[in-house]
């Protein structure tokens, strides 16, 4: 996962790295640089994660879940 600030004032948007490609999200954003985290800084600031790169990865779990699922033919 890698956070960006959207509205420059410390709140974090974390996105859900994509595999391929490799600088990409599941949201299809370009993956932003990392930047420092409100731990590493000593910030407190707002927090909160992408609904669309939550949804996909949510879609790819239950996909996975239900293949393991599914009794193999035989």
């Amino acid at each position: 996962m890698r956070a960006e600030s959207p509205d420059g004032r410390g709140e974090l948007l974390w996105h859900v790295l994509a595999k391929e490609p490799a600088s990409g999200t599941l949201c299809g954003r370009h993956a932003p640089p990392p930047v420092s985290t409100p731990t590493e800084t000593g910030e407190a600031t707002a927090e909160r994660y992408c609904t669309h790169c939550m949804g996909a990865f949510r879609s790819a779990v239950q996909a996975h879940a239900e293949k393991e699922l599914r009794p193999e033919a035989a």
